[in-house]
């Protein structure tokens, strides 16, 4: 689509990306928060625009369609919250829309507010495998303007691969967040609802002390002492088919991998997280890098590619904290390091998951397998 100027009232313009949105005059918001001036849609998301009055918007690129009246359901005009509330449904049931309105609508009413984004594999704060916290006194018009202020690197994109990592993770970000006194913290969990994903929500709750547990479309039997609140999904949900996901996922990464890049050694004793390779690292014996080209068990030892080594998608910590990422390009096991392209070189210590990335395409590519 090229470029075109609409005017509406009472009603939603949803635009899909990649465009970009001017507003050229009257009041316009998107999620609770009021807009003006010009927006950028990112290709494969959508920006809901509201206007209860009249609107009028210059598009440039993307498409759009009219929806009468907002695209939020009334039942989450009813939401006051305070204290730790997850917000859970399925993979595109609108957790994500629900949980930016959530932000809006409390800091508006001046209540400070923080967001723990939780959804690994499709995260808006920090790159993929990245548990991301946001403190916010504004209201955002998308979660992906928000600054990480603090993060933790589990390096799975399902918490599933990952589950005692993810758990930790979120109860450290939570921890982080109230040492800002916030009023609220809302954690965005990821789309798991199956098999494991109820005990996951379950054992989430009970770890961080969650007041209560917002749910669409999911029903939920929890302990006393937490509230769960089902809500309605919105009008409008952007479905996203796995290419587009990977395509989101690709994009986070070249936001935090993206600048120059600094070539490092790592010693390999400062290297944690992967307990496969960690034992191929120590020569443990169970493990052992070969050149075949898939994972082979032999009796009790297991032969992994050589080339799955390679190119670790990596979280640096300096002092306890998350500085910045990088990728393993390879493992010199004579020399005891590993090379890598690293955001910094000011760290102590970095750690792997199972996340692999191209750092030439920044791109993720087949990851470590479970073993």
């Amino acid at each position: 689509m090229g470029s075109l100027t609409l005017s509406f009232s009472n009603g939603t313009l949803i635009v899909e990306g990649p465009a970009t949105v001017t507003v050229v005059n009257g009041q316009c918001e998107v999620l609770g928060c009021p807009v003006s001036g010009s927006l950028s849609v990112e290709r494969f998301r959508a920006l809901p625009i509201f206007a209860s009055g009249s609107c009028t918007l210059s598009i440039s690129g993307g498409s759009v369609r009219y929806v009468d009246g907002s695209t939020i359901p009334s039942d989450w005009d009813n939401l006051n919250l305070e204290g730790i509330a997850l917000v859970v449904g399925d993979i595109d049931s609108g957790k994500t829309t629900l949980t930016t309105y959530l932000l809006n609508r409390h800091v508006t009413k001046g209540l400070s507010t923080c967001i723990v984004d939780a959804d690994v594999g499709q995260s808006s704060i920090g790159p993929p495998g990245v548990i991301g916290l946001s403190c916010v006194g504004l209201p955002t018009p998308t979660m992906e303007d928000l600054h990480m202020m603090s993060g933790v690197f589990v390096g799975c994109n399902s918490p599933s691969q990952c589950v005692g990592r993810f758990i930790s993770g979120v109860s450290a970000m939570v921890r982080e967040a109230f040492s800002r006194t916030p009023g609220l913290v809302l954690i965005d969990m990821p789309g798991w609802v199956v098999d494991g994903g109820i005990e996951l929500i379950r054992n989430v709750v009970d770890t961080v002390g969650a007041d209560y547990v917002v749910s669409i479309g999911i029903n939920l039997r929890l302990r006393s002492g937490v509230k769960v609140i089902n809500v309605s999904k919105p009008k409008y949900v952007r479905p996203r088919n796995p290419d587009e996901r990977r395509f989101l996922r690709n994009q986070a990464l070249r936001r935090y991998l993206g600048g120059e890049l600094i070539n490092v050694s790592i010693e390999l004793n400062k290297i944690i997280g992967n307990s496969v390779i960690e034992c191929i690292v120590n020569n443990c014996g169970h493990y052992v890098v070969d050149n075949v080209t898939e994972v082979t068990r032999h009796g009790g030892v297991v032969k992994v590619p050589s080339r799955l080594l390679n190119n670790m998608f990596i979280g640096l910590i300096r002092r306890g904290f998350l500085a910045g990422f990088g990728v393993i390009k390879e493992f010199n096991l004579k020399e005891g390091v590993a090379n890598a392209v690293v955001t910094t070189d000011y760290f102590d210590d970095a750690v792997m998951g199972k996340l692999r990335v191209d750092p030439e395409r920044l791109e993720e590519i087949e990851p470590f397998p479970l073993l």
